[in-house]
């Protein structure tokens, strides 16, 4: 019976192999809290943002569509009444160890579509996504006005992390709000009033 072994071997590691590909690697999590909201809303801290995920507080809207990179990443789950909401410290999150930050920010409020972003997105992170070279780095979301939050990112040290308003000048063209997205950092670093410093080829190089 010792030759079945090799056999009942490779049946066993098909049946790993399948588990895994059937729920997925998990990510590495980052200990993440709400400080303050402006408006004290109750945001909340999602553990893993996904295709199907519901991704404000206060309405039923969900992700449709989004980078395989980013699959189950951590979130801050915002609110939509605050699209309108305005300061550079609107958002205060903490964060136990370098993070990268994402900012995934309706696709109206950007010049492509005729709006303009808030200064501290624009000073603070770089945009990945590109219309040309990058076209579907993206979150889709069944909120049929928008259709599609442009992604942008930035990397900080471990402690406080302030993200300003939605509408914080010379913000124009939007019509949601922001969501947030938070994942381990590779250690850079950054400083906070200048672009992100590495590329995003690097740092997916690194993951």
């Amino acid at each position: 019976m010792a030759h079945l072994r090799p056999i009942a071997v490779w049946i066993a590691c098909a049946a790993l192999f399948g588990t895994i590909a059937e729920v997925g690697i998990a990510r590495e999590k980052i200990g993440v809290e709400i400080v303050s909201v402006g408006s004290g809303a109750p945001y909340e801290v999602g553990d893993g943002l996904q295709v199907g995920t519901q991704y404000y507080i206060d309405r039923d809207y969900t992700i449709i569509l989004m980078p395989v990179e980013l699959d189950g990443i951590q979130w801050i789950m915002t609110g939509n009444d605050d699209k309108n909401a305005v300061g550079v410290d609107f958002l205060v999150i903490s964060v136990d160890k370098p993070a990268v930050v994402w900012i995934g920010h309706d696709s109206r409020g950007e010049e492509e579509k005729g709006g303009l972003p808030p200064q501290w997105l624009v000073d603070g992170y770089e945009r990945v996504f590109d219309p040309d070279a990058n076209p579907d780095f993206v979150l889709g979301s069944t909120d049929g006005g928008m259709g599609t939050f442009n992604l942008w990112k930035a990397e900080f040290g471990k402690g406080e992390i302030a993200i300003g308003g939605n509408a914080e000048a010379p913000a124009a063209g939007h019509g949601s709000n922001y969501v947030v997205l938070v994942e381990p950092g590779v250690g850079l670093s950054v400083d906070p009033e200048s672009k992100l410093a590495a590329t995003w080829g690097g740092l997916k190089a690194a993951r």
